[in-house]
């Protein structure tokens, strides 16, 4: 989480498509925070065994299936048009790339220096150095615990790219994709295990996205608030039976409930901000753009904040669960101070070039 990349992890690259979804922005704001609610929580149930906590922050980890749902309806909604236009696949690909890729080497790097400052890990070899500055898929975790969620989405984009240069052949690796993926979860598969789980159920949720992104091209969808109350109102229903360990939410049901649910949320987001039916505090707004920063620094923020709570001695004075809103708070915060320092910035460097290009190109 994509990119929406878990983006992708970008809601747009103009100005007119972000007040049109404002909501869908929103709510890769709530996804991300409750990611870093999730993590916080998981770090204090890890180190003093904190079982309530956990089991109320535990389906935090299904922002990730909302982040992928929002990715899917992204990439469509943005670039429908590109489809079967193989002369902008470049520009698709340049945006891709600079929406996901420095933003995330920074964020590896600090990862890099935390770890050896805090004498936790050996500095990686270069090999896995390598693989996890290219975000190609791999059996192993990478050196950014997060970024396991834009490996995913780096196959999605580049499968992607097949539908810009021709729509047909496109289409056909797409329903190859989904076939393969339904034959496996249905015990079949003469290839075996493949790097990155390009076969697992999660990439089934940026084709639920896409099918979201081309019913809103194509369609004006009835009684969108209803639609985005009863799969909010669902979501928080799987995320309950989640955390009563009614439903094991790791599992491919997990992917089921939380996926398809996000598929309603966004679907009556989407329409509702079409039609200008929600508005959007200015809160969630700050949290939207800044969610992929907030998902990528989490850990950053997070550690540091531990480290600082832990020399104060405060956690012999005071339960430790006290830290907990303090942790999650250095991870949003944290994020969205990145976001205005680092990545915000990356983006203005970016679009600058890009305008250079383009004037010397006509020029």
């Amino acid at each position: 989480m994509l990119p929406f990349t878990f983006s992708g992890h970008g809601l747009a690259d103009t100005n007119t498509t972000t007040r049109r979804l404002i909501g869908i922005e929103a709510g890769r704001g709530v996804a991300a925070t409750v990611v870093v609610l999730y993590h916080s929580a998981r770090h204090l149930n890890f180190i003093y065994g904190l079982p309530v906590l956990m089991g109320i922050f535990q389906f935090g980890h299904a922002g990730v299936d909302f982040f992928f749902v929002i990715s899917g309806f992204i990439i469509l909604f943005v670039h429908y048009d590109d489809v079967g236009s193989p002369k902008r696949l470049g520009r698709y690909v340049s945006r891709r790339f600079s929406r996901i890729m420095p933003t995330y080497w920074v964020a590896l790097a600090f990862t890099i220096i935390l770890g050896q400052l805090g004498g936790h890990h050996e500095f990686p070899s270069l090999l896995d150095l390598a693989w996890s500055v290219a975000l190609l898929p791999s059996r192993h975790e990478p050196l950014l615990g997060v970024a396991w969620t834009l490996q995913y989405e780096i196959v999605f984009y580049s499968v992607f790219c097949l539908l810009i240069l021709n729509r047909i052949l496109g289409l056909s690796v797409f329903g190859i994709w989904l076939g393969w993926i339904i034959l496996v979860k249905c015990g079949i598969n003469i290839v075996g295990d493949l790097p990155g789980s390009p076969l697992s159920l999660y990439n089934v949720e940026f084709f639920l996205g896409m099918a979201v992104a081309y019913w809103i091209r194509n369609h004006t969808v009835s009684m969108p608030r209803i639609i985005l109350a009863v799969g909010a109102v669902l979501f928080v229903a799987a995320s309950v039976a989640e955390g009563t360990q009614v439903i094991n939410g790791y599992t491919e049901t997990g992917r089921v409930l939380y996926g398809s649910t996000a598929a309603l949320i966004v679907l009556g987001a989407a329409e509702a901000s079409r039609q200008n039916l929600i508005t959007v505090p200015k809160a969630l707004q700050v949290l939207g753009a800044a969610s992929y920063s907030i998902y990528l620094f989490q850990f950053v923020f997070i550690g540091v904040l531990w480290k600082l709570w832990l020399f104060s001695g405060l956690g012999e004075e005071i339960p430790p669960a006290a830290s907990f809103p303090l942790l999650a708070s250095a991870g949003v915060a944290g994020g969205i101070t990145m976001y205005r320092l680092v990545e915000y910035p990356l983006m203005q460097l970016v679009r600058l070039r890009r305008m250079r290009r383009a004037f010397l190109v006509s020029s």
